[in-house]
């Protein structure tokens, strides 16, 4: 008589469970890689984002000061005196970011810049305006019709005054924040511009 063994024989639960937990060791490391990469490349790409706002940011100061100074310039050249001191409008026109912190965006008319309070942060939150790509003005405070962004942009203005009153020009500083996801609770951009008066002498 013949007996027939059949060895049907296979992993047990020790082995599986033991070869799971090496292919998810062997996983982890590349995939922990690529969400560190991904992460990095995000951040990465909006503080090139955040440095450019905040350069412009400070260029808005700067339109502000040339414009009233090459105004005055224009009425000087043409024997006119109706325009007042450029300095003096300058503190006036930029009163909420002398006091303390103002948002500026581009603007497609006259002056060619706006001016926002920003005594409420918020106030600075800037949107994106997607639907007219060739408008100078393409981040703004304005919510209706436009995307929200990350970023928040203020601005402050120091008037640089000698010990004779006679004003000698104004330092301007720009600050971006963001948040990028959970990378990084708050980051930002400061920049820092001195607008020197070479348009007068004392």
């Amino acid at each position: 008589m013949k007996f027939l063994h059949h060895t049907n024989e296979g992993f047990s639960l020790v082995e599986v469970l033991v070869a799971i937990t090496i292919l998810l060791l062997v996983m982890a490391g590349p995939m922990r890689v690529l969400t560190s990469s991904t992460n990095s490349t995000t951040y990465s790409s909006e503080q090139v984002v955040a440095y450019f706002l905040a350069q412009e940011g400070l260029e808005l100061v700067q339109l502000g000061r040339d414009n009233l100074v090459l105004g005055d310039f224009k009425d000087t050249i043409q024997n006119q005196t109706a325009e007042p001191n450029p300095w003096a409008q300058f503190q006036t026109n930029f009163a909420n970011c002398i006091s303390g912190t103002c948002g500026l965006t581009a603007a497609n008319t006259a002056p060619t810049y706006t001016v926002t309070n920003c005594s409420t942060l918020t106030n600075c939150r800037l949107y994106l305006n997607t639907s007219t790509p060739a408008n100078r003005a393409r981040y703004t405070h304005t919510v209706a019709g436009n995307t929200a962004t990350p970023y928040t942009r203020t601005v402050r203005v120091g008037m640089i005054t000698a010990a004779n009153g006679h004003i000698q020009g104004a330092v301007a500083t720009s600050t971006v924040t963001w948040r990028t996801g959970s990378l990084v609770a708050s980051q930002k951009v400061e920049l820092v511009t001195y607008l020197t008066n070479v348009y007068d002498t004392p």
